[in-house]
């Protein structure tokens, strides 16, 4: 919930529902860009801008990478967010300044009923709480996929942390597209802790047109081509949001 691509396809948004996947980097259809053994943090697939700031630190020299404006989930109370989904439901969420903000699972009871497996566990990733895979070995992590097998994963006081792509080879087979390289890259500051890690998967452009989608939230205008790599540069509007998610109650923010 976080390898770094972009692109649109169809994903649950972490509320039990399904919407747009665009988790920050990941091809159409897809769902590997969020690393196996982790939520992806909430509403990951759609809340995780696709493309990302492109360093260690931000475009301002300082030791974060710039935040940008991206499409979340507006409320009245925190009830307008939850879902039936145990790690996401009401008593996970607080409605904060007319946002939903998440605010972490609470057991691993609720991470092992939302991912129907007893592998999950609820436990701290940069100061929140959130579902993980638990692990013996690094084994135990990997999807089978290039860029998300065992030698992408660690096992780290024994819950599952992505290391990263190793190549451009493991993107390309991943993604099933010549485009995608293993690049230097870090998601941008959303509010919500995401596991990536300093190499990840991300869609290669010669001009920003390669990195559109059909999408209103995540067309030409929302990227730019940066050194032969994609970057999301946020959401420009309410109304792209309402229209990429199609649900009144998205905003740009």
């Amino acid at each position: 919930m976080v390898a770094l691509v972009l692109l649109c396809g169809c994903g649950d948004d972490g509320r039990g529902g399904t919407r747009p996947a665009v988790d920050g980097s990941i091809a159409p259809g897809t769902d590997a860009r969020v690393p196996p053994g982790t939520d992806g943090g909430p509403r990951a697939d759609a809340q995780l801008p696709p493309g990302t700031d492109g360093g260690p630190t931000g475009r301002d020299g300082g030791t974060a990478p710039d935040p940008i404006d991206f499409c979340q989930l507006g409320c009245a109370t925190g009830a307008d967010c939850g879902s039936a989904s145990a790690a996401f439901d009401a008593d996970n969420y607080e409605c904060d300044a007319g946002i939903c903000r998440y605010t972490g699972c609470n057991s691993d009871s609720e991470c092992q009923s939302t991912f129907m497996s007893t592998g999950y566990v609820c436990r701290d990733l940069s100061g929140l709480a959130t579902c993980q895979q638990a692990c013996s070995t690094a084994s135990d992590c990997g999807s089978g996929s290039a860029a998300f097998d065992t030698d992408n994963y660690e096992c780290d006081a024994g819950v599952c942390r992505y290391t990263g792509c190793n190549s451009d080879s493991e993107c390309t087979s991943t993604y099933m597209d010549s485009r995608y390289g293993c690049r230097e890259a870090e998601v941008p500051d959303t509010g919500v802790p995401i596991p990536t890690a300093t190499r990840n998967c991300v869609l290669t452009c010669s001009a920003v047109a390669d990195c559109s989608t059909a999408s209103a939230a995540f067309d030409a205008d929302n990227y730019e081509c940066d050194a032969g790599v994609c970057r999301y540069r946020g959401c420009n509007s309410d109304s792209e949001c309402t229209s990429t998610f199609m649900d009144a109650r998205y905003l740009c923010r």
